[in-house]
């Protein structure tokens, strides 16, 4: 499945404003070069001396996003760190709580819209930009298979709610969309298989971040993730096409780019 973004997207004069440009190309790390093409946000980045509408800013650390508007601009989004967090509107003030307190990984919401069909957001929270974040369910890209693994109907349903979904080697992953990969694992990197016109598009991602709260070390990699990764590396050397990226989570948005009288709406 191709990225959200391709490079020539990115807005390069917004970078350079940012101190993120070296000869004319973006100065990222790799991994956070693949976050905004993958429609994911990145890690965090420190910003310094950065003069922008007459405002000085020293130092500062922030999360990048690539998103394109309703007028097809393509704008680099700033994530900063919040010194408090504004509640998401759909959320009960227990339910805020018990994300900002980590005793909650994700909260699924749905309510009756004033057309009478139903609508869902997975709502997080994440605590290095101190920001609730939400993703549309149906909007989420599911991967086929996992390390070689075919996710069953139930997975697939877990994996896009934003549940831990376990495969049968003991792997264990939840998509995340604070994430830079969009998704956490007990594993340091996942093979993801998507079935594309007939044919296997892969994804490898690598550098994962540890399950949400988890106190137990990633494990090794198991003999599917092996097996999944021969195929995919035997596939590309025989393949004299480029394989599509596959987005591991997409349709993430800020609470204020959602319904703004949540007031009105009926949770079920």
């Amino acid at each position: 499945m191709d990225k959200l973004f391709n490079e020539q997207d990115i807005p390069l004069a917004e970078l350079g404003k940012l101190g993120l440009l070296n000869n004319g190309k973006p100065s990222l790390s790799s991994e956070d070069l693949e976050s905004l093409l993958s429609g994911h946000r990145t890690n965090l980045i420190t910003f310094e001396d950065l003069h922008a509408d007459g405002i000085h800013i020293n130092k500062m650390d922030a999360k990048l996003s690539l998103e394109k508007s309703a007028e097809g601009e393509f704008k680099i989004q700033i994530h900063p760190i919040y010194r408090e967090a504004k509640k998401h509107p759909l959320l009960l003030e227990s339910e805020a709580e018990q994300l900002e307190q980590g005793k909650l990984t994700h909260v699924l919401k749905t309510y009756q819209q004033d057309n009478g069909k139903r609508k869902s957001w997975i709502i997080e929270f994440d605590p290095e930009t101190n920001e609730f974040i939400a993703a549309d369910p149906d909007k989420i890209k599911v991967p086929a298979m996992i390390n070689g693994e075919k996710l069953t109907d139930m997975q697939k349903d877990q994996y896009r709610n934003g549940s831990i979904v376990e495969l049968s080697d003991g792997t264990k992953l939840q998509r995340r969309a604070s994430s830079r990969s969009g998704v956490t694992a007990n594993r340091e990197a996942l093979v993801y298989s998507l079935v594309l016109d007939g044919g296997i598009s892969y994804m490898l991602l690598r550098s994962l971040r540890n399950l949400f709260g988890s106190k137990s070390q990633q494990k090794d990699y198991t003999e599917g993730y092996q097996h999944a990764l021969r195929d995919m590396q035997l596939r590309q050397r025989n393949t004299p096409v480029i394989l599509p990226s596959f987005t591991a989570n997409s349709g993430e948005e800020v609470y204020k780019n959602q319904k703004k009288d949540a007031s009105n709406t009926q949770f079920r």
